[in-house]
């Protein structure tokens, strides 16, 4: 290229789903792209100190791997002592496009092998699960009880009258205690009745929540980790698989504490976790072995994370995490399936 050519981009110094810098660089910046260099221009974050304006200028020769996913844009920097991403959102899929046009364009043997795997990975699911209609009705199905518990709450509360509503309003401890009873009422996992005989609490305790803080954590969760599960599983075997989990995990949390008095989804997300683990070390799962590595090592720290929250943070009910994720690993052998498009099945 000849001359130079400016853009506005947005940096990102964390976060699963958006690309990020080594330079630790947030918010509004530049990248200029000349003959030679590459000029990188943005805010920095420094812990305990003012932001930083900075400027890195990064050789072309040192540049491999450019590619746009959407929006946003990636690329490596080869180094003596190690190589890096650069990674950053533009304004649309035009820009982003016109950015990777005007980068070099030399690619690593293994930056192909991986996106070609990736494909593979994504026209397979594609083929099998194009769409996640279980999530969805999970999605809706749990944050639809929340509103309408709250809605019973607010009825019941503007139904009484002098004192006692005026109780309701000034003590919030009586407000946790009417929401705690709610929960019994509406089917938390409370071990005397679920171990005396109303099993199905095991199934709907999944269904609740204590708090708007524990529904948006578990549903972000879910989120997250279920739509992939569910196209690589199909939307039968997911519902199989999210329902076997969470009774188990519902299961596990009874038998562990029969005085609990427990509820959240997080049962099945944990066996949500366990079955992807599970189908990925089946033989002849149809998961090339780069998406494999990529999904393994991004759900291990989630899992581990969670799990060493739960044992700090107290009324964290673990036994539900722990059993739900056993019992997702073990359905998900049972319910792993080839997702080798019918044409490509090895014999």
């Amino acid at each position: 290229m000849t001359g130079s050519s400016s853009f506005d981009v947005r940096f990102y110094t964390a976060g699963a789903n958006w690309p990020t810098n080594p330079f630790r660089l947030r918010g509004q910046g530049s990248l200029e792209l000349q003959d030679d260099f590459v000029i990188v221009r943005g805010t920095s974050q420094r812990s305990f100190r003012m932001p930083k304006r900075e400027e890195h200028r990064l050789r072309r020769v040192d540049i491999v791997n450019a590619w746009a996913n959407g929006q946003d844009v990636r690329f490596d920097v080869l180094g003596v002592k190690g190589d890096v991403t650069v990674g950053f959102s533009v304004a649309d899929r035009e820009t982003a496009a016109r950015i990777v046009s005007l980068l070099p364009t030399r690619q690593t043997e293994q930056f192909v092998q991986e996106h070609e795997e990736n494909a593979v990975f994504h026209d397979r699911i594609d083929y099998w699960s194009p769409s996640t209609p279980v999530i969805w009705g999970l999605l809706t199905a749990n944050i639809g009880i929340f509103a309408l518990m709250w809605l019973a709450r607010q009825t019941y509360q503007n139904a009484l009258e002098g004192p006692l509503r005026q109780l309701f309003a000034l003590n919030p401890s009586v407000s946790a205690l009417l929401h705690a009873q709610q929960l019994v009422e509406w089917g938390s996992n409370v071990g005397r009745l679920t171990l005396g005989g109303q099993w199905w609490r095991l199934v709907s305790s999944m269904f609740l929540h204590g708090s708007i803080w524990h529904l948006g954590f578990n549903m972000l969760a879910l989120w997250q980790v279920g739509r992939l599960t569910e196209r690589i599983f199909g939307s039968t075997r997911f519902v199989a698989l999210y329902l076997l989990a969470g009774i188990s995990g519902s299961l596990a949390s009874v038998l562990w504490n029969p005085h609990v008095n427990s509820v959240g989804a997080s049962g099945a997300i944990f066996g949500i976790i366990g079955g992807l683990f599970a189908f990925l070390s089946r033989p002849n799962s149809g998961v090339p072995p780069t998406v494999v590595s990529e999904l393994r090592s991004s759900l291990l720290p989630f899992l581990l994370f969670s799990l060493w929250m739960g044992f700090v943070y107290p009324h964290t009910d673990n036994a539900a995490h722990i059993g739900g994720l056993v019992g997702g690993w073990l359905a998900g052998f049972l319910l792993a399936r080839s997702i080798h498009l019918p044409e490509q099945r090895p014999a």
